[in-house]
């Protein structure tokens, strides 16, 4: 072999070697599955695409309804379709209140937000003083079940600082996959 031919199978491999990972990269981009059988980290139902949304759509307000505390701020809705609150709602709200502990520092970044159908202030969501609750009716489960399909009572909705609703939980949720999530999406976030 001459000199001219093994510097160009020099340059041939040098070649090869740095296009490998350019070419692994964009097959392993293109094919997601391949990794882990295709699953997510995330521990909730993410929803996609993220509906764009607006909580006072949700809602009943009123004159002294205020919602600027939920603006730009990370949003977990809790519904309460029937109006009670039953032993799994009392559960799953002190589930949250534990939520919003092991949140440590970044606890300001997400508000709780308890959607309540029954007129009367039940005192388990009335001690919660961090916990917002607010009055919703069939019309505003009607807008919500619209957006977000098959919800069930005592789910959760997990809304970005846009507005975004983008993951679902069900009332029975770990408690530290929602934080694992949560820590994940304030971590890449920059907002909120």
């Amino acid at each position: 072999m001459n000199s001219l031919t093994k510097n160009r199978l020099k340059l041939v491999f040098i070649t090869v070697l740095f296009a490998l990972p350019v070419i692994t990269a964009w097959l392993v981009f293109s094919n997601p599955q391949w990794l882990e059988g295709g699953d997510t980290k995330n521990n909730g139902e993410l929803i996609t695409p993220a509906m764009p949304s607006n909580i006072s759509d949700f809602v009943m307000t009123s004159d002294d309804t205020n919602l600027d505390h939920l603006k730009g701020r990370w949003v977990l809705i809790h519904l309460d379709f029937n109006g009670s609150c039953n032993a799994g709602c009392e559960k799953s709200v002190h589930m949250l209140k534990q939520l919003h502990t092991l949140l440590n520092k970044d606890s300001n970044r997400l508000e709780r937000v308890y959607l309540d159908k029954s007129m009367t202030v039940n005192s388990i969501l009335a001690k919660d003083t961090k916990l917002t609750v607010l009055k919703w009716n069939e019309a505003n489960l009607n807008t919500l079940n619209a957006l977000v399909k098959e919800l069930k009572d005592d789910d959760m909705l997990l809304l970005d600082p846009l507005g975004n609703i983008m993951m679902k939980y069900h009332h029975d949720a770990d408690p530290y996959g929602i934080q694992k999530d949560l820590k994940l999406l304030f971590k890449a976030s920059q907002i909120g």
